[in-house]
């Protein structure tokens, strides 16, 4: 189908609106900018905006780094003019007034005169005001500020034609169309000429320049209008928006402008960082300043949290992850930050300070321990070595896979079991309830071992929500997963991955959906399970006793691992005392023999353990 001119005209407006939106963000961090007379970072300046707009640091930084009215010094923000050294005197006056784009007073002209040529503010005094006052490119408002004379239309020739290219002549071809627009109305000249150009603002449904408007109005009313008194009056009238440059919009736009700001700032918080990364040229190596670990303090007590190095770079050095100075700038700042007693390392490249060290990660939970068992022939509970269990036992005493608290000792890892890119775990009843997850022996070459204590971030693959935990060298467990759990919706025997994320403190999980076969618990059978428990407690019965209980509600017979995971539901049990009970006893059996398919006899109970296990009984 064919675009016509009326589809055209909305996609234009648009355009415009969002180019005028940048426009007026520019001109609100340039007046902030002028009266703190300071430079800033991105994030200071969002902060200091946060009341008048909420934007993200990081567009700020977009617009910043695309307008030739800021410029980076010293790894802040700062107006390009007070950088602008090179001028003359004079030069730098008429830059500042036409990068600020507004009537400025002579104090605050009088300020950027000193940052610029590095003098005290009372050094131009004399030398300000005979310029000003002398020269006619300058002129004075009604209250006592200064303008460019280039801002108003020059009214001095009568003739239309002429007059036109007095004031249009470099940008003759440019103007024109916007004039005959203008031009093109049926308007009053009787009313005043503010209200003229406030409808002549909303017919183009755009702010304009005000010596093409001053033409428009000029040519209406015939020759009688004066433009430096229009001038005034559009700046004096709260119906009207002064834009920089001397253009005029509506006051009734702003909102507009601050919805189409939020939108690109939030387009801005997912884009990978471009050329506007790059605030400077690389220059010699990256320099960190004792200034520079005080802002990292700083900030830290700010965030009340662990800061990775990346964060804190970002924050500090306003680089962003693609800058070519940015990992050296990390690692620059890492070794600062590691011979400042005030900070602690809590992971590859994390950093906290010692009062948001957290106060269980130094021990484990006691529903993750388990409950032991007492020793000897005539104990119920007694453990066997290797050699007294079923052969297609031992391997599940010993699968790495399901190590969890006291079976440390009976995994045996050879180097093709220990995994580095990826780790698939299965969720076990307890770490599910306590929400944490066990660093298994094959694990360990996994994670990041600068610390006994890391701070890291688990990112799930699917939602890309970011999830603080807490990994202890200690305890050997990760803390506070509950949270994850709990959104992902998994259950006791959900199978899930965690790899290596973009930062040395970051990691990403993943679940597809896929249960273990053997350590899946439904919901109907984990609430029996749990019910049972509180009798199993209270009886205080024995690991034999809660077997039996497990493999009577199982008629056709289950597997070893599914028995475990019941029994651990009712009690922390590992795994040798289960297969050394299904080992000895008459009571259970496999059926076919040799297979991992066990039925519960109650009929055999009475007959107790097998005489021949006896002599493998550990003591």
């Amino acid at each position: 189908m064919a675009t016509t001119s009326a589809s055209k005209k909305p996609k234009k407006a648009d355009k415009a609106r969002k180019s005028f939106a940048v426009h007026y963000l520019e001109d609100l961090i340039f007046a902030l900018m002028l009266n703190t007379g300071q430079a800033a970072q991105s994030r200071e300046l969002a902060l200091a905006l946060d009341e008048t707009v909420k934007l993200h640091p990081k567009y700020l930084r977009k617009v910043l780094f695309q307008s030739d009215r800021f410029a980076m010094d010293d790894r802040r923000w700062n107006l390009a003019l007070r950088l602008a050294t090179h001028l003359t005197f004079e030069g730098s006056i008429e830059f500042t007034l036409r990068s600020y784009g507004k009537p400025l007073t002579r104090e605050a002209i009088q300020n950027e005169m000193a940052m610029i040529h590095r003098r005290t503010v009372d050094f131009f005094d004399r030398l300000l005001a005979e310029t000003l006052e002398t020269r006619p490119k300058y002129w004075q408002t009604v209250d006592g500020s200064w303008a460019l004379e280039e801002w108003i239309l020059d009214t001095s020739e009568q003739d239309p034609s002429r007059s036109f290219l007095r004031n249009f002549f470099l940008e003759a071809e440019e103007v024109r169309p916007l004039v005959d627009s203008l031009l093109d109305t049926r308007m009053s000249a009787g009313q005043p000429a503010v209200d003229m150009a406030l409808k002549l603002i909303r017919k183009l449904e755009q702010p304009l320049p005000n010596k093409p408007l001053s033409y428009a109005l000029w040519r209406i009313r015939e020759g009688d209008f004066d433009a430096r008194a229009f001038f005034q009056e559009m700046r004096e009238d709260p119906r009207i928006l002064a834009f920089s440059g001397a253009e005029w919009g509506l006051q009734d736009s702003v909102e507009g402008y601050f919805e189409e700001l939020r939108r690109a700032s939030k387009r801005a918080e997912k884009e990978e960082d471009l050329e506007w990364a790059e605030e400077e040229e690389p220059e010699g190596p990256v320099v960190i300043t004792p200034a520079d670990v005080e802002e990292a303090f700083k900030h830290l007590r700010k965030r009340k949290k662990p800061q990775t190095a990346r964060a804190l770079v970002e924050s500090i050095f306003e680089y962003g992850p693609h800058s070519r100075r940015f990992q050296e700038s990390v690692d620059s700042l890492s070794a600062a930050l590691g011979l400042d007693s005030r900070f602690l390392r809590v992971g590859g490249q994390t950093w906290a300070l010692p009062d948001m060290m957290p106060k269980h990660t130094d021990k484990v939970p006691a529903e993750l321990l388990p409950l032991p068992v007492a020793q000897g022939e005539d104990e119920v509970d007694s453990e066997l070595d290797d050699e007294g269990l079923e052969p297609v036992l031992v391997g599940w005493v010993h699968d790495p896979r399901y190590e969890d608290f006291g079976e440390e000792r009976e995994i045996d890892i050879t180097p093709e079991q220990q995994p580095t890119d990826e780790l698939r775990y299965v969720l076990l009843h307890d770490h599910w309830k306590a929400g944490t997850l066990k660093v298994r022996v094959c694990d360990r070459r996994f994670y990041p071992s600068e610390s006994d204590l890391v701070c890291a971030a688990v990112v799930d693959q699917e939602s890309s929500k970011s999830y603080p935990v807490w990994l202890s060298y200690t305890t050997s467990l990760l803390y506070e997963l509950d949270q994850w759990y709990s959104d992902r919706g998994l259950k006791p025997g959900a199978i899930f991955t965690v790899s290596h994320g973009t930062g040395p403190d970051e990691f990403i999980v993943s679940h597809a959906g896929d249960m273990d076969p053997y350590c899946a618990i439904s919901d109907a059978r984990l609430k029996q399970l749990e019910a049972t428990r509180k009798e199993a407690s209270k009886g205080k019965w024995s690991v034999f006793r809660i077997m039996q209980e497990v493999l009577s509600a199982h008629e056709t017979g289950t597997p070893f691992m599914t028995v475990w995971s019941e029994v651990n539901v009712l009690r922390r049990t590992n795994r040798r005392v289960i297969a050394s009970n299904l080992s000895s006893y008459h009571a259970f059996t496999q059926r076919p023999a040799g297979s991992d398919l066990w039925f519960f006899d109650e009929r055999k109970v009475s007959q107790g353990r097998k005489k021949t296990k006896r002599r493998f009984i550990r003591r």
